[in-house]
């Protein structure tokens, strides 16, 4: 026994000595605000900000955050400016720049209606034809709903608009992260989640990652190192603590 302990301590020990170049600067985030999930004006930068934060420091690593536009927030990570952005969908051509963390939460994107439709589930986008839809336009929702031409989709400027043509019965029902609607409504004085329903399945379900630029030499240390914190906060429950504490 005293013998797998020596040995247990040495590996800790080798590992974590590898993150010894990262402990000695603090790593730089960015991203976009992005409410409720993380923003500039949210209570501690937002919950996802605070589980980052919370995985990089099990493993010794401070971090900050700044947020700045999206497209800004690519381009500084991939050109080395800044350390790691923080909240990304993995894509097949983003992989090619970047190198992702083990999933971070994950992103529920669905149709949202009032429980007076009397609809709370549908086994295929077909069903859905008899009933307008309010989309956000150039928002991605998933593939096969995106390109469902048939579907009677009316599109708005913002999701917020969406939310309330949904309360004042211009619409059917809206396509947005259910998330984001709990948000919305919690923000509200004459509406709540009392008066909706989500409708199953969601319409798509995507991870959130941290991204680096696969240039930055420490890139694989500074991953290994969020990944085991993430993990730790995971098994210890400290990631589901934090989720409640923020609402989730």
């Amino acid at each position: 026994m005293k013998r797998i302990l020596c040995t247990l301590q040495l590996v800790t020990f080798m590992f974590f000595s590898c993150f010894a170049t990262l402990n000695a600067k603090e790593l730089s985030m960015v991203t976009v605000d992005w409410a409720p999930f993380y923003g500039s004006e949210m209570p501690d930068n937002g919950v996802i900000t605070v589980i980052v934060k919370a995985a990089f420091q099990r493993s010794s690593i401070d971090s900050s955050v700044k947020f700045i536009p999206w497209k800004r927030a690519l381009k500084e990570v991939e050109n080395g400016i800044s350390d790691v952005l923080m909240g990304a969908y993995y894509t097949n051509e983003r992989n090619r720049t970047y190198l992702y963390s083990d999933p971070i939460y994950d992103i529920r994107v669905g149709l949202v209606a009032l429980k007076s439709l009397g609809l709370e589930h549908y086994t295929k986008l077909q069903d859905l034809i008899p009933y307008t839809i309010g989309v956000s336009r150039g928002w991605a929702n998933s593939e096969e709903f995106d390109q469902a031409d048939y579907l009677n989709k009316k599109g708005a400027t913002n999701q917020i608009l969406n939310v309330r043509k949904l309360f004042k019965k211009r619409i059917d029902m809206i396509s947005i992260s259910f998330d984001v609607f709990r948000y919305e409504v919690a923000a509200m004085s004459t509406h709540t989640l009392d008066e909706i329903v989500f409708i199953q399945p969601p319409l798509q379900v995507s991870a959130i990652h941290l991204m680096i630029s696969r240039q930055n030499p420490d890139k694989e240390k500074i991953i290994d190192a969020f990944n085991l914190g993430l993990a730790a906060i995971k098994q210890d429950g400290t990631y589901d603590k934090i989720l409640k504490e923020y609402g989730f």
